[in-house]
């Protein structure tokens, strides 16, 4: 089998939206309430892309369906998934914050460095446009969330669920792969809650965290 030729195909196969469909999806999803026209035309065009058709143009697609198919592949010793060494990354970083007893400086120098776009777009979206703007920008609106977590659900106005993406990783690499003095409640309570809460603080609202396998995060 040749894979270059492959990768070429994968690349030229991807559906292309047609621009009524993406007019019809747009109505619909402003419609909704999900996001009003204010906010959509302040996305930024890296964001943009796949609504407008440029998804299609970018040269690294087939690496990049190469990289996914390989990672899913990888069952040994669990399913791998696409925030894998993500996850695995802040799970080292806060055990050894949690180890060396610096954990909340840990969590609130990660608040403190992204504070700059959540003072600079997403207060001034909940002044606009509502305190929603909060959760939407804090995961579904970001790479760093809709990346970390497999997938965001919208259950209602003000409330955002989705799986822990801790959990099961920890547990199937702790003993076995690492050696980790942390647990699950530590994750939840000394980087999850303080993180979330952090942002909340900076932007100016008040949250209530339900944690769990499933995890929800509501705006109060």
């Amino acid at each position: 089998m040749n894979v270059n030729k492959n990768q070429n195909l994968n690349a030229e196969q991807l559906p292309m939206v047609e621009n009524t469909r993406r007019r019809n999806f747009f109505k619909k999803f402003t419609a909704a309430g999900l996001l009003s026209a204010g906010a959509l035309l302040g996305l930024p065009r890296r964001a943009a892309a796949w609504l407008d058709g440029t998804f299609q143009e970018r040269q690294d697609l087939a690496d990049a369906f190469k990289v996914l198919q390989k990672t899913y592949s990888d069952i040994t010793s669990y399913p791998h998934k696409f925030n894998d060494a993500l996850v695995k990354l802040q799970l080292r970083d806060l055990d050894f914050a949690v180890k060396k007893g610096f954990d909340k400086e840990f969590a609130d120098h990660f608040v403190l460095t992204l504070g700059v776009p959540i003072k600079r777009h997403i207060k001034p979206a909940i002044a606009m446009l509502g305190k929603d703007c909060f959760l939407w920008g804090i995961f579904e609106r970001t790479s760093c969330s809709y990346q970390l977590y497999e997938h965001i659900n919208i259950n209602k106005k003000n409330e955002r669920s989705f799986p822990c993406p801790y959990k099961s990783i920890l547990g199937h690499i702790q003993g076995a792969d690492v050696n980790y003095g942390i647990t699950w409640q530590d994750v939840c309570e000394k980087w999850c809650s303080r993180i979330w809460n952090g942002f909340a603080n900076t932007a100016g609202v008040k949250i209530k965290i339900m944690p769990g396998e499933t995890c929800k995060v509501q705006v109060i």
